[in-house]
């Protein structure tokens, strides 16, 4: 069980690396939302 929880969590987390990456010259973008502004 605990296998299939980790493959899981794994297929998700290589996705999401997969569109979200970060170097050096770009780094990876963090954005704050609160109900008036949006902070990138």
């Amino acid at each position: 069980m605990k296998n299939k929880k980790e493959q899981r969590r794994n297929s998700i987390r290589n996705r999401i690396r997969k569109i979200v990456s970060g170097t050096a010259q770009r780094p990876r973008m963090s954005v704050f939302r609160s109900n008036k502004q949006i902070y990138v």
